[in-house]
């Protein structure tokens, strides 16, 4: 059982890391778009540039990427994705912040930088609310807790 396990979070890794490069093209170009071409400022153009990732991340995860969903409430769903994109968004826009404003790095290289850091974080917590079973163990144990 942990090996058919491990097998499945390793296929879903995989494929979250493929979705990911898909969402950090849509991402960085959004980025590349509205920064260097367009002159907004890096770290709005950043913000920007992460949604447009999130969205394209959020609709390819939900369709090819994880075998199991917590909860079948769209919005909720949606809402929970969005709310560890948006912890993790905030650990980018500090990276970016240090690795341009501080450390000199340009806008693009940090950015590649930061992505390595978020795309860990955000499949380690996305998997565990909302594409595990964990949320309804969990949610049966604090049940337990209150009899």
């Amino acid at each position: 059982m942990h090996n058919r396990w491990l097998r499945l979070v390793e296929v879903e890794f995989l494929r979250y890391l493929l979705v990911g490069g898909v969402a950090f093209a849509g991402d960085i170009g959004t980025l590349a778009l509205l920064h260097n071409k367009l002159g907004m400022y890096y770290l709005l153009a950043t913000l920007i540039a992460f949604m447009v990732g999130t969205l394209i991340n959020y609709y390819l995860s939900v369709r090819w990427v994880f075998h199991y969903r917590s909860t079948h409430q769209h919005s909720l769903e949606f809402g929970i994705f969005l709310l560890v994109g948006v912890l993790t968004l905030a650990m980018s826009l500090g990276m970016m912040a240090l690795l341009v404003g501080r450390a000199d790095l340009s806008v693009l290289l940090a950015k590649c930088v930061t992505t390595g850091f978020t795309l860990i974080a955000n499949f380690g917590l996305r998997r565990m609310l909302l594409f595990s079973r964990w949320p309804q163990h969990m949610a049966k144990a604090i049940a337990g807790k209150k009899r």
